[in-house]
């Protein structure tokens, strides 16, 4: 192998990743952008659209369907909401502790996050002032390492500290809603 890997990842394009960002602070900050597209019902197709960095446009072209179980008013053609939503935050602290492992040189054989959440319907139908959304979120990793106990924990504390996913459903975020006519 002629460019040095672990956990999947190209250690000199990762370097040279954050020094690019520690160089010029303004290669860090990017802009996401999706559409979503409702089809009746609680069917719907999330398309990503592309990443902005520094003017450039990486162009991302994937759909996600959305729906929920006919137990729950859907038609069962993909995922709901809430379980798309815990799904990118387990995907995105999972790929946070590999990076977070991957920078200190630790080896991950295998990595699994099993996570739950609950809501309570009486929010999203306006039956009690509660709130709608997720409550009581567990995520529980299960790692296949050399590394010892005390370091996978220190790992998983900075992958937590540096997950953009866990930092966005955690804290505060301003979202800005506005609506026209088609």
């Amino acid at each position: 192998m002629s460019t040095m890997e672990l956990n999947g990842w190209n250690l000199k394009a990762m370097n040279e990743a954050v020094e690019g960002v520690k160089q010029q602070p303004e290669a860090g900050k990017l802009n996401w952008r999706s559409k979503v597209i409702w089809d009746g019902g609680f069917g719907l197709d999330v398309q990503t659209r592309e990443i902005v960095q520094l003017g450039q446009k990486m162009q991302r072209r994937f759909t996600i369907r959305g729906d929920h179980p006919p137990e729950l008013l859907g038609h069962d053609t993909g995922p709901t909401a809430i379980e798309t939503l815990l799904g990118a935050l387990g995907g995105c602290m999972a790929g946070s502790f590999a990076a977070q492992a991957t920078a200190r040189g630790i080896k991950i054989d295998a990595l699994e996050v099993a996570l739950e959440g609950a809501i309570d319907l009486n929010g999203f139908f306006g039956l009690k002032p509660i709130r709608p959304g997720l409550s009581d979120v567990k995520l529980s990793f299960s790692v296949k390492s050399d590394a010892d106990s005390r370091l996978l924990q220190e790992i998983l504390d900075e992958a937590q500290s540096h997950s953009p996913v866990f930092d966005s459903v955690t804290k505060p975020v301003g979202v800005e809603l506005t609506i026209s006519k088609m």
